[in-house]
Order: structure tokens, then sequence, then C-alpha cells
């Protein structure tokens, strides 16, 4: 099928999707948007490169755990960071994230001749548990008070994140433990079903900040409920 195929072809729509946002951007969303769409150009060059690689039958763990785990993880980290209000507690989870790197790159799986799927397993856990305490900052502040959450961008981009990355935890985590006795085909299967999930974020994170756009963003409550 070629490097190119439907999997980078839905990241690349959703990269493409998100470039007229650059022209009507508003202050707020400036900042995140660009993190968002250097996230998918990132992605978008790693399957390329990774998938290349692979059908020539050269080893790809580098590209892969660079692309994905190192600069796409910090990325997520970085969006973060902006979205709620500078915390430099996700500065530190993120300056932990890439220690575990090191120390996982040295003494467990190195980066040249293993996929880390326990630097996955770390990174999962950290975007699911900054990803909870959005949506509980949302709840607990009234963050969005009187706002229609599906006209929220971060709503989307954020909810899709969780999703894929707490789908995805159990099956990267499980390469070690159950890879030989699973089968191909199961393999293959599920392998599959996550690069749907991962298609479907992508395209979600290029088309979110066309929402407020789509849906009427403020909300009017009848007395009775106020």
């Amino acid at each position: 099928m070629g490097p190119i195929y439907w999997y980078n072809g839905l990241i690349i729509l959703g990269m493409l999707l998100s470039i007229p946002y650059f022209f009507i951007a508003s202050k707020e969303n400036r900042i995140i948007h660009t993190i968002v769409f250097v996230k998918l150009l990132v992605i978008s060059a790693t399957e390329f490169r990774s998938k290349q690689l692979g059908s020539m039958g050269i080893n790809n763990y580098f590209i892969a755990n660079t692309g994905y785990l190192l600069i796409g993880i910090s990325l997520i980290f970085l969006y973060f960071y902006f979205l709620i209000d500078r915390n430099k507690y996700i500065l530190i989870l993120w300056v932990i994230y890439l220690f575990f790197i090191l120390m996982n790159s040295l003494y467990s799986q190195p980066i040249t001749t293993s996929f880390q799927n326990y630097t996955w397993a770390l990174s999962s856990l950290m975007i699911i548990g900054i990803s909870l305490y959005f949506f509980y900052s949302i709840f607990s502040n009234n963050r969005f008070e009187n706002k229609n959450l599906i006209s929220i961008p971060s709503f989307w981009i954020v909810s899709f994140l969780m999703f894929f990355y707490a789908c995805s935890f159990l099956y990267f985590l499980s390469f070690n433990f159950s890879f030989d006795s699973m089968g191909m085909q199961l393999f293959s299967q599920l392998n599959f079903l996550i690069k749907i999930l991962g298609a479907a974020m992508y395209l979600v994170m290029g088309l979110a900040f066309y929402a407020p756009l789509v849906f009427k963003s403020d909300v009017k409550l009848n007395d009775k409920y106020c």
C-alpha cells in the first residue's frame, strides 16, 4: 500500500483541515491551535517515515519512539500546559516523563531497538489523569458557565485524547506479556481498532477549532432551572 495509506491519509487530512483556522484563529486559541497543528504534522511525518522504513525491512523503532513518544507526547503536555492556565504541575509531570524515557532507554527498552510500550503506558496514564483534572476543573470552577460544551474546541480534543489513550493503554502495556499468545490475527484486529480510534482522534483535533462556528456557543437557561 506504500508509505501513505488510509491511517496516515486521515492524519494528513486532519492536519490540512486545520490550516485555514490559522487565518481566523482567536487570540485565546492561537497558541494551542499551533501546538495541535505541529502535533498532527509530527505524527503524520512519523507515520510516513516508519511505514516507509518498515516496507524496506529497515528498523524503524527510533523513528517511532522519537516521533510518537518523545515529541508527540511532549506536545500533548505542552497543549495541556497552555490549556490549563500554564499549570506548573503539568511541566513537572513532563520532566518526570522525559526522565522515565531516559531510564527506560538505558535499562529496559533501548530507544533504537525496541518500541517503548512501558513509556506509552505511562504517558497514557498521565494523559488520562490530566484529562480528568481538566473535566473536574470545568465543573468545579464553572469554567465554561453558560457555554455550550460542544462549542468548546478543548472539550472535543481532551475527550478524544482521554478516550484514545484509555483504550490503547492495556493494548500497548500487554505487548511483553501476551504478544506471543494472542496470535497474529487477534493482534491485527486490535491494531486495526486502535488505528480507527487514533484516526478519529486526529481528525477531531484538526476540526475541533471550528466547533464555535458550527455549534451555538451561549446557553440560555430557563428561570426554573436557575
